[in-house]
């Protein structure tokens, strides 16, 4: 499907909000049910939530790509779509080390596919910013810079909170993808300014929201980490999954402009 060379500034595709509610409430039943349940079926719930929610935002960036046929939304969305692809690869991966073999998941090669999710959503951003928009003004500049600085130094300061913690392996390796993740969480509001009023304002708020919950979830995990306090029925795990909601709730709504 081509763009047409004159898109309508606005189309009535508000956002629902007994959608959002019920996505919140989802996530807090998952949470009740992880914390109810013994150790063991608590991971596998994790990851059985995890698999298939990384699948769904797969499947539908596929789809959405799909239906572009050609160009640049086509290319965009196929490279989202590659992204949750890796991620349901590393699921998989980080699941049957810990449970099947009994292996130290973290670090590990899953985290390869973990952190491909980064580039290739970047992939997707940049493209779509580049095709809709030429150039930025001061603040999106400002933005682009600031929020991985933000990020950075909140992780950093989380990191030495605790007296007599030494910044080790775990604190430099979780860097390099809170910084990913932060990148990424930039560029995405930087959209959301720039389609704000237009045909793609409410997919692109909803993919905000998605992304910065999983960014907040990103930089809190590698701080549980360095002190190895990271369980499967712990918050930060439901935050992933009320992310991934978000992100599939704005990838059906894309289809509906399509």
């Amino acid at each position: 499907m081509k763009i047409p060379e004159i898109v309508p500034d606005k189309i009535s595709n508000p956002i629902n909000p007994i959608v959002i509610i019920g996505i919140l409430s989802l996530g807090i039943g998952i949470f009740v049910s992880m914390n109810v349940v013994s150790e063991d079926d608590a991971g596998a719930i994790a990851s059985i939530f995890a698999v298939f929610l990384a699948g769904v935002v797969a499947l539908f960036s596929f789809i959405v790509s799909k239906q572009n046929d050609t160009g640049i939304l086509a290319k965009s969305y196929f490279s989202l779509g590659l992204g949750f692809t890796a991620y349901v690869i590393a699921e998989l991966l980080y699941y049957s080390m810990e449970t099947l073999f009994g292996i130290e998941p973290y670090p590990s090669v899953a985290d390869i596919f973990f952190f491909a999710v980064y580039p290739f959503t970047l992939i997707h951003l940049i493209l779509n910013i580049r095709f809709f928009h030429s150039g930025f003004s001061i603040f999106q500049k400002i933005t682009l810079v600031i929020i991985p600085i933000i990020a950075l130094v909140v992780y950093v300061v989380l990191s030495i909170s605790i007296p007599d913690t030494e910044l080790g392996f775990d604190f430099y390796y979780g860097l390099i993808f809170v910084v990913s993740a932060s990148v990424t969480l930039s560029l995405s509001i930087v959209g959301a300014v720039i389609f704000k009023e237009g045909v793609l304002g409410a997919v692109w708020l909803l993919l905000v929201i998605g992304l910065m919950i999983n960014a907040a979830g990103d930089v809190w995990y590698y701080h549980l980490e360095i002190f190895g306090e990271y369980f499967d029925a712990h918050p930060v795990t439901v935050i992933w999954y009320v992310a991934n909601l978000f992100i599939i709730y704005a990838l059906i709504k894309h289809l509906k402009i399509i």
